[in-house]
């Protein structure tokens, strides 16, 4: 499959699942992460560096993480998801809103 963001790993191989629902999983598996924003963009190097580690204590040279970034949908059309906390009253959403100059509100029907 051909993405126009997204970069596959050309060494990479696809983890399958097999007809008795176990993974075959190759020594050189596609792992999609999104590295996002906030602490996710501090977290997740160092979560591969982490992984990598392992992956190299357990199996040497003959196995690795093939990683493939992510991109949310959000952040590849040039929008920002802005959480609200729910415990809110309406003028202090209404004051986040204003100040970031939100265009729309998305809300579950709960609110």
């Amino acid at each position: 499959m051909k993405y126009e963001f997204i970069q596959v790993p050309a060494d990479g191989t696809r983890i399958t699942v097999n007809a008795d629902g176990s993974l075959n999983v190759p020594d050189r598996p596609i792992i999609p992460y999104i590295e996002g924003d906030g602490i996710g963009i501090d977290i997740t190097p160092v979560m591969r560096k982490v992984v990598d580690a392992a992956v190299t204590t357990a199996y040497g040279d003959r196995r690795r993480i093939e990683w493939m970034e992510i991109y949310v949908a959000l952040a590849r059309a040039g929008l920002v998801a802005l959480p609200i906390n729910f415990r809110l009253v309406g003028h202090e959403i209404a004051y986040i809103l204003g100040d970031a100059q939100a265009a729309a509100l998305l809300c579950t029907a709960l609110l």
